[in-house]
Parts: structure tokens; sequence; C-alpha cells
């Protein structure tokens, strides 16, 4: 009787073992985590913190990629002067060739198998719209996913927090209120994207013109992904008459799209979103003569704007060494950008780094200037990160802020001028 027993307790203890190990698999979690109510601590040791990073290393739009060789340098910056807190940083980074599918497939990796901390500049909206429902219920932060899309923000989600780039929303209203307030323009025109990138910024024009009475919209122009043809777009444009064209597309259209406006003579001031607008290539592919004068946004200065920034230098100076053949303009800056506020964050969490401890400093980040960005600022109701940006204009081969920084508040709507 008494083997049946112990036999019994045996089963007992092997099943709830299973049933354990079961648990850890569905949440992505293991014996040498921490998990509260709302978030799983990973990836931290003694010695190391560990984060994750998907975008993609090959394939067509490889060079969006580059950010996670920004975020490296920064790394490699840090724990070179020590770390943090005696730790230093390690980059897990794969390559999900910016698609969908891989995201998804290579998610589970970074977080079961890996067990980062969290995952940053994480490239594309598809991408992580594909994978976002593994991360929230796994309990894995976004921190700065580099994408403009508001989903990830306006709901202030505890496990996205900030973006990239600034949300495309604000860009557009920032953007509108330059061109009417700054350049006298009233009859504005705007040409977009027809998808869940160009209509964001449309619909946000769309809404914001009628606060403004000096102003009005005279034509609303699209295009599809993959359009190289925009003599049709551009003569809209013309017979409406604007005094200023707001594009909300990406660069290779954009590119096109200014080309065949200079041919046809639509010359009035330009304004583009600067994921399309930052980029000095913009000079080779629409032709110096017709990029000339285009006005964009940034988050941050550059290396040919800003060479005496203390920042630029230093970005500058660890590129050069850790990655010579990787531009140091463009997306390899908004990787150490991110890094840098990450870090800030991770510092302001103290020696006992959990991700509660993480989260609650980044909410403490209140218009904090001490990095690339122009200014961060998070809390429990703004998730948003970046709302605060620079005009630039294209002249001569390069592209040179034209304004100090602009801030944009997301509970009033105010923009205010610097």
């Amino acid at each position: 009787m008494k083997k049946y027993y112990l036999l019994t307790i045996s089963i007992l203890l092997v099943l709830i073992l299973a049933a354990c190990g079961e648990e850890d698999a569905e949440t992505g979690t293991s014996d040498n985590v921490e998990e509260s109510d709302l978030y799983v601590t990973r990836g931290v040791t003694d010695d190391k913190i560990l984060i994750g990073n998907l975008s993609p290393h090959t394939g067509p739009v490889a060079i969006n990629g580059y950010g996670r060789h920004g975020i490296e340098a920064y790394f490699n910056y840090i724990n070179e002067n020590g770390g943090i807190h005696g730790r230093e940083l390690e980059l897990i980074t794969y390559d999900d060739q910016y698609q969908p599918s891989e995201t998804v497939k290579l998610a589970p990796r970074l977080v079961e198998e890996d067990e980062v901390f969290l995952v940053t500049q994480n490239q594309g909206t598809a991408n992580s719209m594909a994978a976002k429902d593994y991360y929230e219920s796994n309990k894995v932060v976004n921190f700065l996913v580099n994408t403009g899309a508001p989903a990830f923000t306006t709901e202030n989600n505890p496990y996205w927090l900030g973006s990239g780039l600034v949300a495309y929303n604000i860009e557009a209203e920032i953007l509108l209120d330059y061109a009417i307030n700054e350049l006298g323009a009233s009859n504005i025109a705007v040409v977009y994207q027809n998808d869940d990138f160009g209509n964001v910024g449309y619909e946000a024009v769309k809404e914001a013109i009628g606060d403004y009475d000096n102003a009005e919209l005279v034509a609303e122009v699209s295009y599809v992904s993959g359009n190289e043809e925009f003599s049709s777009q551009v003569a809209k444009l013309s017979e409406a008459g604007p005094d200023a064209v707001l594009s909300f597309s990406l660069a290779s259209a954009t590119a096109q799209l200014k080309r065949t406006m200079y041919d046809m003579g639509v010359n009035v001031p330009f304004l583009v979103t600067g994921i399309a607008g930052g980029d000095t290539n913009q000079f080779e592919l629409a032709g110096a003569e017709a990029w000339e004068g285009t006005i964009s946004s940034t988050p941050f200065l550059n290396p040919s704007s800003a060479p005496d920034d203390e920042h630029i230098q230093t970005y500058a100076t660890q590129m050069e060494k850790d990655f010579p053949s990787i531009p140091v303009e463009g997306f390899a800056q908004y990787g150490w950008a991110a890094a840098q506020v990450l870090v800030e964050a991770i510092d302001r969490a103290g020696e006992d780094l959990t991700m509660d401890s993480f989260v609650e400093a980044v909410y403490s980040l209140d218009q904090w200037e001490d990095s690339m960005y122009a200014s961060v600022s998070f809390s429990p109701e703004n998730h948003y990160g970046l709302t605060s940006l620079y005009i630039t204009e294209a002249s001569n081969g390069e592209i040179h802020p034209v304004t100090d920084e602009i801030h944009y508040d997301p509970a009033t709507g105010e923009i205010t001028y610097q």
C-alpha cells in the first residue's frame, strides 16, 4: 500500500511540474525571470542586459535596418565607459527581411530562447502589427518602435513605449501649421500614399485645417505604393493652384513626384515627411535642381548640419570606429538616438533593474534634452515619447534646420515654436 501511495504522489508531482512547464511555455517565461501583474523581467543578469531587435539585414530595404548599427555603436560606447551599474549591454538582432511573416517567426526566438529584456527599434508598421498580439500576451515591451503609426502610441498601451519617429499625425499637424503660419500659405494641397501610412497624415491634415480661418484644402491627390509615374497627380496639383503641397509619401515615390513637379512647372513650397525628406540621397534620386528647397522635418540634427554638436561628434566618431561603411546620416542615427533614451531610463531605474522599475524611469523623462533627439517626454498618459522636431530645408546637397525646436502638446494639440 505504501508503494502505491508513493507512486501516486510521484505521479502528481510530475503532473504539477509538467503543468508549470506548459504555463512557462505559453507565457514565454522560465525559472530565471521575474513576473509582476503587468510586466515580465527577462534578460537581466549580474553583469549583462540583453536587448532585442528585428529589422531587415538583407533584401531590398536592408538600408532600413541600419538602425541596429547605431544601437550597437552606442552600446559599445557605453560598455567601453563602464556600462550601467556594473552591467554591459548586448544587442541580439535578427533579420526579418521586412517581411511580417518572418517577424512573427522570429519574435518568439527573442522572447523565449534569448529572453531579452525588451525589444527596440523594430522596423515597420506591418511587421510590428503582425507580432503585436504575441508581444502583449507575453508582456514584452516594445521601446521606440521604428514606425510613426499612431496605433502604437495613442492608446497608452503598457507594452508600447514611444516610436522612433515622430508620430505621423503629429508630424502632419506641424507641417501644416508651418506652411500656414510661417510660409503664409492659404491654399493647401495634399499628396498621399493610399495606405495605412499615407492616410494617417492625410486624415490629420483634413481634420486640423478646420482650425485655421485663413486656409483651405484645395486638392487631395492619392497614389498607390509602387507608383513610378506622377504626371496625372501633378496635373491635378497644377489645376488646383495651391500655395503649398504637403506630401505623405515614402522616399522613392517622393523623389519621382518632386521631379515631375519640377518638370511640369509646379513651383510652390513642397513639404514632406521626414522619412522621405531627411535623406541627402534624394538630391540624386530627384535631381539636385528639383530637390532644392524641399522642406521636411526631423527629430534630431544630423552631422552635416550640426558638426559641432557634442552628441553628433560622439556618434560620428563611434560609428567611424565600429561601422565605417555605414552612412552616419539616416537610419543608423535613429538607432543611436533610441539607444541613448533606453540607456538613460535603465540608468534611472537603478541597480535593481526590473521591467517595472524601467517603465517608472521612462515615465520620469519630461522634456529630456540630453540626447540626439530634440527632446523626449513620457508619462502614463503620454506614450508618444517624441513630440518635438525641427523643420529642415534641402540646400546645395545638404539638409539644414531652418527652425529651432517645435513642440506639440498631445494633450491640447498646441504647437509651440521656440
